[in-house]
């Protein structure tokens, strides 16, 4: 998701567009949306049709409680509770596009509140005082939930006692929460004291962007130089870069602790330390604080960002730095880079891809030593440790083969930690791709009989979910558990007779589950939005298809195609196909509806008759040059075509749509072919030429990144491959588009100016296509106000309609 700009200036221009001399039209609507259409000859109003009994409603939609996607559930430490935060959309006017609100709240916590569950009897309290509540954390007792509120205006550290049911504030100072979990509070072992990272004075005590750059002289004046004019600058103290000033604001923190009997807090680690801290997680004597720095990116032209790594004595002290520069991964920012052992003050941490050890046992750190440098580099997603903590788990053998710099493992080895010889695990990498390990809590596996090792795998072929369990000493593997579903949030607390998860599949909505030691039996624990019960639901089916790659090799990619209730392979539906370049969507299969490719439920289209074609569109790595355009139409074209072959979908009506890069790939795509009746591309970026050079005032130009380091794959500066860029621009080949074209876009997200210039070349051309600009709403249409998703997604449904035909009712 981009940090959002508002464009009013783009807004005024269109409104003053409408002029009689100009023959497009202009239609303003309760939406808020201003939609603009090339000129057409007047034809009769056509009444919509009536949607089929049991679609999903279009509110409901935008509407269905979830888990937050930004946090965690957390069970009591004598296993008889579970805490999680449950997300129900709010409809309000604010602008959830913007990361934080006012007054510091994460926009992803709006509409969030706090519940623990009884796990043996289903019993469910409310401990959320009021506003949006989440990060739940257990106090060591059990007897306590700590969670950050907003009930008292900016965000604050609250306690709920589960005995009196009551929750009350613990100190008046605001906390700053990040965007991700990993910053929930932390409690001393003995319950006393809770360590938690609080709003810093100074320039980065709110977390929210400016709503403009301020400068700071009287003549209003914000000077950029570079080169020779660089060096000729005033030898003041430099300003921070646009992008350290966005890190500092949203992670900067004073690292406090505080007294959960008199609210007294304590600064461990000042903002202006020489290793701000940004994250913490205790040591198991209570002794330490572990803390990830702040985000810092490698360079300009570079999305590669990484961290510092440092400890700090809880009873005070200056920090230690154990090491700098941590990758960050693309899941679970503050979740890894090290992990402490289960019992004793030893921390591992990741080093240049290494893995090593140090123990602070003594009162100060030991010389790190490396652990089973012999295996070479390992994953920078897998830390743990066994259960009887004699030995650490790395993840061996890795490749990247999702081009994000976060290497997946293909083997383990369990490393004791007495310098023994090292046991090994290998995954059949053939038929199975890891996903992650099977963890009691953040540093222990979860080891029912004590050796085994689970892990959670997903099968190449079907997409299907898998947990297996692995025996070290012989190396054969147990499939436990298998289906085409989501497995989430796996977590037992500490024991090891059970464990949580939040699951879902295609006809199941999200809740959690409790899992017995050998995964053979399933309970449900929750029940967060009993409305999803009544929703008619399709199945899904997926195929393999043999596509050429980047570098000219051919590969087989997993396609799933989304049918609605009672329909079959065979009746060669009106579909809508999407992607997100370089991804695969085909894991949305397996959450309950289809997922939202593009922030807009399947649900919607699958349940009005639509098939939803979900494609794996494997690209080269996005830090290296390339012809993404050319790539992504040779990887989907063969899958819309086996489609089409095998009887799921028409391919005389097939649409096609993808949000922010996916909408990129939608416009892309449509000037390569002319398969598609329609194309829907939202929120996309469409000239990589002309943003390359845009800047905010303060200089910041997130394109320049994106361009050469990131998805656009272009490898260089414009003036090094013009070519490049224009040939994989689709507002340099708009005359190439026959396909009737809807751009969706909200008119405060970044990229809106690209969606006005699309639109005019279309226009100028005397292309089919509408522009659809929703006033003051940004990146993401489910995080629009409900008014103007409920549109978007009206809209698209009846553009379908228009240009694939009425998808008969299936009997």
């Amino acid at each position: 998701m981009y940090s959002i700009q508002f464009f009013h200036s783009q807004l005024r221009r269109i409104i003053s567009m409408h002029q009689p001399r100009h023959a497009s039209r202009l239609i303003l609507a309760t939406a808020g949306l201003a939609l603009l259409l090339p000129p057409s000859p007047a034809a009769p109003q056509q009444p919509a049709p009536p949607d089929p009994p049991g679609a999903l409603p279009y509110d409901l939609a935008f509407a269905m409680a979830s888990f937050p996607w930004d946090s965690r559930w957390f069970v009591s430490p004598d296993g008889r509770f579970v805490a999680y935060g449950v997300h129900t959309p709010p409809d309000t006017t604010v602008n959830l596009d913007e990361r934080y609100q006012p007054n510091g709240t994460p926009s992803s916590a709006l509409g969030t509140t706090l519940y623990y569950t009884e796990i043996a009897t289903g019993r469910t309290v409310h401990a959320c005082p009021g506003g949006a509540c989440w990060r739940p954390a257990w106090s060591p007792g059990g007897t306590a939930v700590a969670f950050f509120s907003d009930a008292d205006g900016p965000p604050h550290l609250w306690v709920h006692d589960l005995a009196a049911g009551t929750s009350r504030k613990l100190s008046d100072d605001p906390v700053k929460p990040k965007l991700w979990d990993g910053d929930e509070p932390r409690w001393s072992p003995d319950g006393s004291t809770l360590y938690a990272g609080f709003a810093p004075e100074g320039r980065y005590r709110s977390p929210m962007r400016p709503p403009r750059v301020e400068a700071a002289n009287p003549a209003g004046v914000v000077v950029l130089r570079s080169g020779s004019e660089e060096a000729a600058a005033p030898h003041d103290a430099p300003p921070p870069t646009p992008m350290e000033d966005h890190f500092a604001r949203e992670h900067l923190v004073a690292l406090r602790a505080v007294d959960v009997a008199t609210g007294e807090t304590r600064t461990l680690v000042p903002h202006d330390a020489a290793v701000a801290a940004g994250a913490a997680r205790l040591s198991p004597s209570g002794r330490w604080l572990a803390y990830l720095s702040g985000f810092r990116a490698v360079s300009e032209t570079s999305q590669e960002t990484v961290m510092d790594l440092a400890v700090v004595s809880t009873s005070g002290g200056d920090p230690i730095v154990v090491v700098r520069n941590v990758p960050l991964t693309q899941g679970g920012y503050f979740n890894h880079g090290y992990s402490w052992h289960p019992t004793d003050d030893r921390l591992m941490f990741i080093e240049d891809r290494r893995m090593y050890l140090t123990d602070l046992r003594s009162g100060t750190p030991s010389f790190p030593r490396p652990l089973a440098s012999e295996f070479g580099y390992v994953a920078a997603t897998v830390f743990g440790f066994t259960r009887d903590g004699e030995s650490a788990v790395l993840g061996i053998d890795i490749f990247d083969d999702r081009a994000y710099g976060d290497p997946r493992p293909r083997g383990l080895a369990l490393v004791p930690l007495d310098g023994g010889a090292p046991a090994t695990i290998t995954f059949d990498s053939e038929r199975w791709i890891y996903d992650r390990l099977l963890k009691a809590d953040g540093r222990t596996l979860w080891q029912p009989d004590g050796s085994s090792v689970s892990v959670l795998l997903t099968e190449r072929s079907t997409g299907e979910k898998a947990v297996v369990r692995y025996d070290p000493a012989s190396g054969e593997a147990r499939i436990l558990w298998k289906a085409r579903g989501k497995l989430g949030n796996l977590t037992s607390g500490g024991r090891h007779d059970f464990m949580l998860a939040q699951y879902e599949d295609m006809a199941t909505p999200p809740n959690i589950y409790r899992f017995d030691g050998d995964f053979a039996a399933r309970e449900r624990i929750t029940h967060i939005d009993p409305r999803l019960d009544e929703v008619e639901v399709g199945t899904s089916e997926t195929f393999e298809t043999t596509v050429p790659l980047h570098d000219g090799t051919l590969t087989r990619v997993k396609t799933a195609v989304l049918l609605p209730p009672g329909a079959k392979r065979g009746d060669r539906l009106p579909a809508v196909v999407t992607m997100y370049p370089g991804g695969d969507v085909t894991r949305s299969a397996a959450d309950f509806g289809g997922g939202s490719v593009f922030t807009v439920p399947n649900l919607a289209f699958t349940s009005r008759g639509f098939a939803v074609v979900l494609c794996h569109l494997a690209l080269g790595p996005n830090r290296e040059a390339g012809n993404p355009v050319q790539e992504m139409v040779d990887v989907l074209l063969p899958q819309v075509y086996r489609a089409a072959e095998l009887g799921y979908v028409d391919l005389d009506r097939l649409a096609i749509a993808g949000q922010s890069y996916g909408g990129y790939g939608t416009a892309s795509i449509v000037t390569r072919t002319n398969v598609f009746r329609a194309a829907v591309p939202i929120s996309g970026i469409f000239d990589l030429f002309g943003n390359y050079g845009h800047i905010d005032p303060d200089g910041d130009g997130f394109f320049q990144g994106w361009s050469e380091g990131g998805q656009a794959r272009m490898g260089t500066h414009p003036w090094a491959n013009v070519r490049r860029y224009l040939e994989n621009s689709p507002y340099y080949n708009a005359d190439r588009i026959t396909t009737p074209v809807l751009i969706v876009h909200g008119t405060a997200d970044m990229a809106y100016h690209d969606a006005g210039k699309l639109f005019t070349a279309l226009r100028r051309l005397g292309k089919p296509a509408q522009l659809a600009s929703y006033l003051d709403q940004g990146h993401v249409i489910s995080l629009w106000r409900r008014a103007s998703a409920v549109d978007a997604a009206r809209r698209m449904v009846e553009f379908f309609r228009r240009h694939l035909g009425v998808a008969a009712p299936v009997s």
